[in-house]
């Protein structure tokens, strides 16, 4: 209806008594009113008001007896229209309620317009056609938000039946809880696409695939972490991912880039999707490892790919080149000193005595360590090692730990042997460990020590003989050598230090400079890894335990870095490190435009911070790409190759909101090996939780822990007979992968085992070779402690926290992983075989944890350990003095030199603690124990007649007179 029409149809007035009496009673009500499509016009006689309709806020028919009235509150008052006919008043504020909707809807279009858009969206999520990413739903809400703010507060209230306030009202209920609605929506999805793509997922791999993995395959976020469990199908879920994306054209071949970070599993990986989802389907799709990804990127941005470095590839071909610059800088008198500093009293990681409970524990950081002077003798502490290194370097003769020259020894004690002797000047040197406050460590008895300090300064005035004394304390402050060369100029001890020129040669001969090599070579490639800058790492080296030590490294470090940068650069040529690094810098500079939408990643547990620093750039680059991360960190077993977990379990702050999915179904292992495993493996907490299911159920333990035991053959061959009667059941040959911590582990008679196991295929690799193979059986050998031991005492340099991830808090962390992938290696049975040594503290946790394991061979119980440092243990020896015979030394020996008699009935067996009394392992005799301390007695004769002494005589002098009744 046009305007006119409205008009002509919409007037209403007053007449006749009702006019009368109207304009009477109330005389400023209008006469008459008229409505068009933009106004409302009241009479009022010969004037009139007109209205804009955008300015009326209400209009209510108010009705009487007889007559009606229609009252108008706009912008700038009220008006009042009296004495209508009911049926006019009710037509007239429909047509005013219907133009004024229409004007409104006019005046809001582009409003309503984004209201109806918006419906329509949310509209979608009731049945999604796609998953709901966060990206999508962060645009949904920030176009309800923009669309309910201009909105709201412009429709007039009382047209509040319009369609456009229940558009307002669904935008409204959907912004309190997107999230929530974004879940079901993509819950609704998950399902639905599941049924619609059984048929794909049935076929896409040799078996089809389980509900969890097609959960995992469909569910598709911008950012996706797989966590999958060890043998979970973690491969098949990234070939069914890339499939299912080609399959649903949702993205081209050429968009689609595939990572590994090993050539072999590049190769794999690609071998497997190429046969899944079929070679022309994939053609165009990039499979690569990080480093050729690298490469590629640096040839397309800079126009030509750079040379390899054949130190890149080759570890010797670095540290020949590391070497030959360090002896070309050796040249300089102040990179040769800053050398000669390292070398002389920052040579290992320092820890004083007193930060260790016992005399095991110290012995062991000893031992780990490798604290050797540099004429390569065994010292007994680190700043013994100081003061020996500093005589040496400064040209002064000495013996370690020669005999005294008189006569000290008695019945009870040996030999005085002091620390030093100084073979020219004739000087003692003692290194006494107490602090400034004259007190030892903790474990070092107080009132001994003291008492054997004074005896020592006595026997040296006693004959004479000169003693210089130097301190803990000393060093603690920063101070031993420089004390200790007042204290010998004092002595007209003349200092003359050997020659720089002849420094590094001697270092190098005495093998003092390859172990150094490694560790510069190692920490270069952490370094260049992590990106940091030396303002950066010298910050680190401030707050490093450790403080002048790492300095003095950096000292070294700095110019061999750069002089190894600048051999780089001359010849043209990159390494590894450079291949993601420069790539890196030329995304995010721009020079570089990624061509792929969807990056999937294998084994992303390995990450480093400069892989993940590239494919953050990678994403940037191309704001709609999107990330599929697969990986486990109960797996991370690589940070000594510069891989950081808290890249994966501090996933959101690099990459964002994510979506995590589990894949907790082993197609592997056993139920009651993955069982284990996973007890094990969550004891540190700061792994990331998941519950591990089996779809191999089996009655009885599947983990079984080997000792020596008393028989005769080795224990590697008892294993395999039972290994070999429990194959016997299944057909065909049974596969048995023996594991070690190191290379040095593996058997010398393997052709020997496999002739005489004909039925098993029996091979050998190293825990970390082993990763991702599989086995019948797996034999996890020496699990033993000790230096070589699971989990190993070697641990690595404490300076490398400088430039790798944060260490963790957890003992053994990263050991615990390694521990946890030998035994998911194997599908039937896993043997732990400890037959060197002592059990590891792995083998001990399995046994009194109530772990589900069987053990066979000797108990471990009968390792008797030493009672003086506590780490070691008793082992059986023969005195090749004195007439031979048989003792029991301590398995710290020759830091420790407690010795034990045999068991005093048989003089063969050593007597073991119970409860009251002792036990001989070898006859059963029963001893009585000594009353003051961990010996036993046994029958002595003297002058005076028999008695009972103890067997830890001198240390404990406890007699009893044992004359018989």
């Amino acid at each position: 209806m046009d305007v006119l029409e409205t008009e002509v149809r919409f007037r209403v007035e007053r007449s006749g008594l009702a006019s009368f009496l109207f304009a009477v009673l109330r005389p400023r009500d209008a006469k008459a009113a008229f409505v068009s499509a933009n106004s409302l016009r009241l009479m009022h006689g010969s004037r009139y008001t007109e209205i804009p309709i955008g300015d009326i806020v209400s209009a209510k028919v108010e009705t009487g007896l007889r007559w009606c009235s229609i009252r108008f509150h706009h912008s700038t008052g009220r008006a009042t229209v009296s004495g209508l006919l009911r049926d006019d008043a009710w037509a007239f504020a429909e047509v005013l309620e219907t133009n004024r909707v229409s004007w409104w809807r006019r005046a809001l279009a582009a409003e309503i317009a984004a209201l109806h858009s918006l419906d329509e969206r949310l509209a979608q999520l009731a049945n999604p056609p796609e998953y709901i990413a966060r990206s999508v739903l962060l645009k949904i809400r920030r176009a309800a938000e923009k669309a309910v703010g201009q909105f709201t507060g412009r429709w007039p209230k009382d047209l509040s039946n319009a369609t456009e306030i229940r558009l307002l009202k669904r935008a409204q209920a959907f912004l309190q809880d997107p999230e929530r609605i974004r879940e079901n929506a993509n819950r609704d999805f998950v399902e639905n696409e599941m049924f619609r793509l059984r048929e794909f997922f049935d076929r896409i791999e040799a078996r089809p695939l389980t509900e969890e993995q097609r959960r995992a395959v469909v569910i598709d976020d911008d950012r996706n972490l797989v966590i999958a469990a060890a043998g979970s199908g973690k491969t098949s879920v990234i070939v069914a991912k890339a499939g299912l994306l080609l399959h649903r054209g949702d993205r081209r071949p050429s968009e689609l880039l595939l990572l590994a970070f090993a050539k072999d599993a590049r190769n794999e990986m690609e071998e497997r999707v190429r046969k899944r989802i079929g070679n022309e389907a994939a053609d165009g799709m990039t499979v690569r490892t990080f480093h050729s990804l690298g490469m590629a990127i640096i040839g397309q941005a800079e126009g030509r790919r750079p040379g390899l470095a054949k130190a890149a590839e080759d570890e010797k071909a670095l540290l020949d080149l590391l070497k030959s610059i360090v002896t070309d800088l050796a040249e300089e008198r102040k990179f040769l000193g800053a050398l000669l500093k390292w070398f002389q009293s920052q040579f290992a990681p320092y820890r004083s005595e007193h930060e260790f409970r016992s005399y095991g524990e110290y012995w062991d950081y000893i031992r780990q360590h490798e604290i050797r002077s540099l004429k390569g003798e065994k010292v007994r502490s680190y700043e013994e090692c100081e003061v020996a290194n500093f005589l040496y370097l400064n040209g002064v003769p000495y013996e370690y730990e020669r005999d005294y020259e008189h006569e000290t020894a008695t019945p009870e004690k040996g030999p005085y042997r002091p620390d030093f002797y100084l073979t020219e000047a004739g000087i003692y040197i003692e290194h006494f460990g107490i602090d400034i406050e004259g007190k030892t460590a903790p474990f070092v008895p107080q009132k001994k020590y003291i008492e054997e300090m004074a005896w020592k300064r006595r026997t040296h005035t006693e004959h004479g003989t000169i003693l210089i004394e130097t301190f803990s304390h000393e060093h603690a402050a920063g101070r031993l050598t420089e004390n200790l060369a007042a204290k010998l100029r004092a002595h007209d001890v003349t200092l003359s230090p050997i020659p720089h020129d002849e420094v590094f040669a001697i270092l190098n001969r005495q093998g003092q400079i390859d172990p150094f090599i490694s560790l510069l070579a190692t920490f270069l490639k952490h370094f260049k890894g992590t990106r940091l800058s030396f303002r950066e790492v010298a910050r680190r080296a401030v707050n490093h335990r450790d403080r002048s030590r790492a300095e003095a490294f950096l000292a070294v470090f700095r110019p061999v870095f750069e002089r190894y940068e600048e051999t780089l650069s001359r010849s043209r040529q990159i390494d590894f490190l450079d291949m993601v690094d420069r790539a890196t810098d030329h995304v995010e500079a721009g020079r570089y435009h990624s061509p792929y939408g969807y990056i999937l990643v294998d084994e992303f547990q390995d990450i480093s911070p400069g892989r993940a620093r590239l494919l953050k750039a990678l994403l940037k680059n191309s704001p709609c790409a999107r990330l599929f991360a697969v990986g486990d960190d109960w797996q991370a077993i690589y940070r000594f190759a510069g891989s950081d977990i808290g890249i994966m379990r501090e996933f959101e702050p690099h990459f964002g909101d994510y979506e995590r999915i589990d894949l907790e179904t082993t197609f592997r292992c056993a139920d009651r090996i993955a069982s284990v495993a996973t007890q094990f493996i969550l004891c540190n907490p700061a792994q990331i939780p998941k519950t591990v299911g089996s779809l191999r159920q089996v009655d009885g333990p599947c983990v079984h822990i080997g000792f020596t035991g008393e028989q005769r053959f080795p224990l590697l061959d008892q294993t395999l007979d039972r290994i070999a009667e429990c194959a016997a059941k299944f057909q065909g040959k049974s596969s048995v992968l023996l594991l070690g911590r190191y290379k040095r582990t593996r058997p010398q008679n393997m052709p020997a085992l496999a002739k005489k196991y004909p039925r098993l295929g029996i091979s050998y690799k190293t825990v970390h070779g082993s990763k991702g193979l599989e086995a019948d059986y797996v034999v996890v050998l020496d699990l033993c402690s000790g230096k070589y031991g699971f989990p190993t005492e070697i641990d690595d340099d404490p300076l490398l926290d400088l430039v790798l991830s944060a260490p963790e808090g957890y003992p053994n962390a990263e050991e615990r992983r390694l521990f946890y992938v030998a035994i998911t290696r194997s599908k039937r049975r896993v043997f732990l075989l400890a037959e060197s040594g002592p059990p590891s503290s792995f083998v001990v946790e399995l046994i009194d944890g109530g772990y589900d394991v069987t053990v066979f061979g000797q108990s471990p119980d009968d390792n008797v350990p030493c009672p003086v440092c506590i780490k070691g243990h008793l082992k059986q020896r023969e005195n090749k003095r004195n007439g031979g015979g048989i003792f029991y030394g301590c398995s710290n020996y020759p830091y420790c030199e407690h010795t034990q008699r045999p068991c005093p009935v048989c003089g063969k067996g050593l007597p073991v603690k119970e409860e009251e009394a002792f036990r001989c392992r070898e006859c059963g005799e029963y001893i009585e124990a000594c009353p003051e301390c961990g010996g036993w007695l046994q029958a002595r004769v003297s002058k005076y007649g028999p008695f009972l002494g103890c067997s830890n005589y001198p240390a404990c002098k406890y007699t009893r007179d044992d004359t018989k009744e």
